[in-house]
């Protein structure tokens, strides 16, 4: 997972992708992961076992949705099943299933809050401050500006 400018990790965990709701309908074991910016899921790639001991476990994204696209992240329980992490997104759900669904619940919405409202933007205020320098004049004795240039009384280079 690459992190992008200005983005922190907040949480990861292995979690499993359950069938159906995903637009790829892919599922499976990997790693879930929430940044400040996006949730990302992550599975192994599965090309076989002597690939992966020859050349090296590789992953691929499964999920990479901004957090400003998660309309709601909850919990749902089935009548016998263990507790799911649901998130929604535009188009789809994904049903995650992790150690600890709930908290995963507060973190994302923890981390939505902390977002930046989009369209607007900070209010940058500027501090201008002028020295102001007084030089002598060598003919006449004046405190005259340093940025003057000249004299006022004599006219003199200062």
């Amino acid at each position: 997972m690459l992190l992008q400018h200005g983005e922190s990790a907040l949480r990861s965990a292995y979690a499993v992708l359950e069938p159906g709701g995903h637009p790829t309908d892919e599922s499976g074991p990997g790693v879930l992961y929430l940044t400040s910016h996006r949730l990302i899921f992550e599975a192994p790639d599965r090309r076989g076992i002597v690939r992966d001991l020859v050349q090296g476990r590789t992953t691929r994204t499964v999920l990479d949705a901004s957090l400003l696209a998660v309309r709601n992240a909850s919990v749902r329980r089935g009548r016998i099943a263990k507790p799911r992490l649901w998130i929604d997104l535009p188009g789809h759900a994904a049903a995650f299933d992790v150690l600890d669904p709930e908290g995963w619940v507060t973190a994302v919405a923890q981390a939505k809050r902390a977002l930046p409202v989009p369209g607007s933007t900070p209010v940058a205020t500027h501090t201008i401050e002028r020295q102001v320098v007084k030089v002598r004049c060598r003919y006449c004795g004046r405190l005259g500006n340093e940025v003057d240039g000249r004299c006022a009384t004599c006219g003199a280079p200062l």
